[in-house]
């Protein structure tokens, strides 16, 4: 884990899921805590060689490699856990993240491991965007949906945590189709944060970004990609298509082999958020023919 001082106190803690960590008069706020026990055990063990005892742990959004570790430290520390109300419920019920992926229905066996489903925490604050005082701490709470319904940032002085509103390229160039929940409301909070009045941005995954050309570059990547993905989307129904030949060929263009269910899953939620945005403008529509539901572009209704 790469400890980085991004401001004085203020640390980003980089591995596979990255943290926060703001420090103050030897008490710590920690700002996610990586996906199990171990990614918050060595966030717990950074703490700790700085003579900092936790006050609080903020959590960004339900996802499990960025709440995972919350159970443990709740269990060891007793440390009170803050959340946004989604999100918060999500945690405190984890099983719904599987649940949604596999369309509401009992997850399979390969959705219920510790990258889908993390353990229950109980969520002690539950938060709503704007300024909040945790302990000595005074933050103010940034929304940043879109990757998750109810995802925000904690933005500490200069430096705003913004969870996973932004990735970096390299996991643009490994993925290909990044997850999001809602296209429309990702797009808004990347063409929102380069404007917004911080020095530094520290996302979920990849190295902090300044303010000015360095984040707005990250956004406008990020939304080059999903506005290629929506394209494709609209450009293979030029026949109505089915919601897995959708995945196939948007897939197929990005080069992408889906080897793992969970993937797929990820994926075609993706896939979804794009067929939604779409059909919030009216481009596309759906058609249930010959027991079958379809995707088709409106102007080619029957």
């Amino acid at each position: 884990m790469k400890r980085v001082e991004l401001a004085s106190g203020i640390f980003h803690l980089q591995s596979g899921s990255n943290m926060g960590l703001v420090v103050q008069d030897g008490k710590g706020l920690l700002i996610d805590t990586g996906l199990d026990k171990d990614t918050a055990r060595r966030a717990l063990r950074v703490a700790e060689a700085m003579d900092t005892v936790l006050e609080a742990v903020f959590l960004t959004h339900a996802h499990a490699d960025h709440f995972g570790g919350a159970h443990f430290l709740q269990r060891r520390l007793g440390v009170p856990l803050y959340a946004p109300a989604l999100e918060g419920a999500m945690m405190e019920n984890p099983i719904i993240e599987p649940l949604y992926l596999f369309s509401g229905a009992a997850p399979i066996e390969e959705l219920r491991h510790k990258f889908t489903l993390a353990k229950p925490c109980r969520i002690d604050h539950v938060v709503e965007p704007g300024p909040l005082e945790i302990g000595p701490f005074r933050v103010k709470i940034v929304p940043l949906a879109g990757h998750a319904p109810n995802q925000v940032g904690v933005a500490v002085r200069e430096v705003l945590f913004c969870a996973d509103a932004v990735f970096p390229a390299e996991m643009l160039k490994k993925h290909k189709i990044t997850f999001c929940v809602d296209l429309d409301e990702t797009l808004a909070t990347l063409e929102r944060m380069p404007g917004l009045p911080y020095a530094h941005f520290a996302p979920g995954h990849g190295p902090a970004y300044k303010a000015g050309d360095e984040i707005a570059q990250a956004c406008f990547t990020n939304r080059e990609r999903l506005e290629e993905i929506r394209e494709q989307v609209y450009a293979a129904l030029e026949e109505p298509q089915e919601t897995p030949a959708l995945v196939q060929q948007v897939a197929d263009h990005f080069g992408l082999r889906l080897t793992a269910a969970t993937i797929y899953f990820l994926v075609r939620t993706t896939i979804l958020a794009a067929l939604s945005s779409l059909e919030r403008v009216g481009k596309v529509m759906i058609i249930v023919k010959d027991n079958r539901l379809l995707w088709q572009r409106s102007e080619a209704k029957e």
